[in-house]
């Protein structure tokens, strides 16, 4: 039996588990509303106060209605856990999903279980902590290039966004990665200000399903026309080159090009490559660079944890860069980004639809409903984190670690669908939080305004601008 014989039939299994539940008839309490838009403007206004006013309101489990659509806020663990680990009953959202238009059937939008997990399985050596361990001296190479930079532009007491300088280091990286080339350099069309434009016309649509159809000529609707035009001729024009070049530059490209499914022989079609390679970058930067702003405003805010990591990285350094396995030896860096993915996850919201009426925390759920994960109230679980909107990276040393419930902090998702570059998003962030810590520091400007805003990411709504400081020479070294 092949290995997609043997999905199919654990497919088909899984199936009859779930008709066979008994789904309760009592509905989850709903968040109060407007007569036909029901909570249309709440969402459109702030998403995620939305979704916290219905958590304080009702608890873990909240409906809410936005027009004709159905959504269920999920704010705790265990809720989390349920929804997230059977992919048969809470399936990622269909065809109608507006992200598909941005990333086409890549991974993360995919609702096509047998092509996604054929996809999956092919990718997944890539992915592995062995292959992206190759791409450390890449990432090494970005980050002397950013330290660089912040050093010759002489901006010290300046104010920067920071947003925006780790937006730029981290596309850096992914493009070298990816495509082993400068791609702020030549590839204007995936800038970050290209990327902003069309995830925010998707996210935009997916909470309001009242948006008039892509075909209308809106002035939204052509600027995020024009926009995917541009990408899809530089990406496939990318993947025709090297496909004809027959060029092995062992980059990401170069592996997805390399990749066959192990019962067929066949590799990704251009389609297929186009999304995957476009999903790479529009979540592959943007993710790390706002949970690294996020983590650098903390660290602004709380002078004891940045003397704490500052020690860390200036025993075990000395004033170089690390190595693989110098990173192994610094655990509180690790500890502090992850505290910081806790409070501020870069992808808060998890949707997910119902493919059949099923239970949830006691309550009925039908199909074709929305289920929303809400990793940022989970993040912020009085009962699963104490003291929950303070910043203490202890709460991730190994110790404390198994005390959490197993899915109190899931920022790369759980299940079959956890995020397949979990592994390079930590290596990168840990390296480039390493890298600013040791030769700078960084302060918040207190009459900056800081509000966070979800997307499909968790950003700064007005940027966050830092003055950046160097530290003494005789401990971060010097880059003349």
């Amino acid at each position: 039996m092949n290995t997609a014989s043997r999905e199919t039939m654990a497919k088909a299994r899984s199936q009859r588990r779930a008709a066979q539940v008994a789904v309760p008839e009592q509905l989850a309490p709903a968040a109060t509303g407007l007569p036909v838009l029901g909570n249309v403007l709440d969402f459109r206004r702030d998403i995620l106060r939305a979704l916290r006013l219905g958590w304080d309101m009702h608890g873990d489990l909240v409906r809410h209605r936005l027009g004709p659509v159905t959504v269920y806020g999920v704010s705790s663990p265990a809720l989390a856990g349920e929804v997230l680990t059977n992919s048969t009953v809470f399936g990622k959202l269909g065809p109608d999903n507006p992200l598909r238009l941005v990333l086409g059937d890549g991974l993360l939008t995919s609702s096509d279980h047998e092509s996604w997990m054929r996809n999956r399985r092919m990718m997944q050596p890539i992915y592995t902590k062995q292959s992206i361990s190759s791409m450390y001296d890449t990432m090494v190479a970005c980050a002397e290039e950013m330290l660089k930079q912040l050093h010759s532009a002489r901006c010290y007491g300046d104010a920067l966004d920071m947003h925006k300088v780790m937006m730029r280091v981290t596309l850096d990286i992914v493009g070298r990665c990816m495509f082993s080339t400068h791609v702020q350099d030549s590839i204007d069309s995936i800038s970050p200000d290209a990327i902003d434009i069309a995830v925010n016309y998707a996210f935009s649509r997916l909470q309001n399903p009242f948006s008039p159809p892509l075909s209308w000529p809106t002035p939204a609707n052509r600027r995020f026309r024009n926009v995917m035009k541009d990408v899809d001729e530089l990406m496939f024009r990318l993947i025709r080159e090297r496909r004809r070049s027959g060029e092995h530059r062992q980059d990401l490209l170069d592996m997805l090009l390399s990749m066959r499914d192990a019962d067929t022989g066949v590799g990704m079609t251009d389609k297929e490559l186009r999304d995957e390679v476009i999903t790479t970058f529009a979540a592959g930067h943007e993710t790390t660079a706002i949970t690294l702003t996020w983590t650098l405003y903390l660290l602004s805010r709380h002078p004891q944890v940045l003397r704490r990591l500052e020690a860390e990285v200036d025993q075990v350094l000395g004033g170089r860069l690390p190595t693989l396995e110098d990173m192994q030896r610094m655990p509180y860096s690790l500890q502090v980004f992850e505290e910081s993915m806790r409070l501020y996850p870069s992808a808060p919201i998890v949707p997910r639809l119902t493919t059949t009426d099923t239970s949830l925390g006691g309550f009925r759920v039908p199909a074709g409903s929305r289920v929303l994960v809400n990793l940022y109230n989970i993040g912020r679980h009085g009962r699963h984190w104490p003291d929950p909107e303070r910043f203490d990276p202890d709460r991730f040393s190994v110790e404390a670690k198994k005390q959490h419930h197993r899915y109190a902090y899931i920022p790369f998702g759980a299940g079959p669908h956890l995020c397949i570059g979990k592994h390079f998003a930590l290596m990168e962030a840990q390296l480039l939080l390493i890298a600013l810590v040791q030769h700078y520091e960084f302060r918040h400007v207190p009459t900056h305004r800081v509000v966070d805003v979800a997307s499909i990411t968790l950003r700064p709504r007005y940027g966050m601008l830092m003055t950046i400081h160097e530290r003494r020479r005789d401990v971060a070294g010097s880059f003349e």
